[in-house]
């Protein structure tokens, strides 16, 4: 089950929460960075849905791919298709791992995993995270991230599309420092989503795995 949850910022050690690595400098914001920050922030908090087909890649050799929708604010779905039996839900407390293979489900406090970024009401940077560095790259713009007041903080680096801005990846890295990636593929933005998606029949299941 944390295979999944670990890319879930699940999406991603997903140990459920952007696991400790050791402390790194933190790098000085240049004018370009502090502009370039706003600008992410503008972007993500003018996205209201997204859906995508998206692959999931682990530097442990784990791989997973299916669809993602998000609807902000609180609601999330991943769709595995690869291994078919993997649901993730979110409705903007709760975080539930179906497993329809073993009729089971496993529900965590979604501010406790890296979802709960991208789902929130309003995303800034300042409030729960510092960028410890911005990282451009040929048509490419990354974040990385570390939370506030947690100095041994993981890693979190978010990575977009430059000129315009799109969302196209998330990496989390843990304590052994294995890499949780997950690659947006073909994603489309601010489109209508049915609301069933987001529905999840909890009466399917008998019971709760610790």
């Amino acid at each position: 089950m944390k295979l999944y949850l670990r890319a879930l910022f699940v999406l991603l050690p997903l140990s459920l929460a952007i696991p400790a690595v050791p402390a790194q400098p933190v790098y000085r914001l240049s004018e370009q960075d502090k502009a370039d920050i706003a600008r992410i922030e503008a972007y993500l908090n003018a996205l209201d849905t997204l859906r995508s087909q998206f692959v999931q890649l682990s530097s442990g050799g784990n791989f997973a791919e299916g669809v993602i929708y998000i609807e902000r604010p609180k609601r999330l779905r991943l769709q595995y298709t690869n291994p078919p039996n993997i649901q993730v839900y979110a409705n903007g407390f709760w975080l539930a791992h179906v497993d329809t293979e073993l009729e089971a489900v496993w529900h965590v406090p979604i501010k406790t995993t890296a979802a709960s970024f991208l789902v929130r009401d309003k995303i800034a940077f300042r409030d729960e995270f510092i960028v410890r560095r911005v990282i451009r790259q040929p048509q490419l713009i990354s974040v990385e991230l570390f939370q506030t007041g947690e100095p041994e903080s993981g890693k979190f680096v978010l990575t977009f599309a430059d000129q315009p801005l799109g969302l196209r990846k998330w990496t989390v890295t843990d304590a052994q420092g294995i890499s949780t990636s997950v690659t947006l593929v073909a994603p489309a933005f601010n489109v209508s989503i049915p609301g069933d998606v987001f529905v999840f029949d909890e009466t399917k299941f008998d019971h709760e795995q610790p």
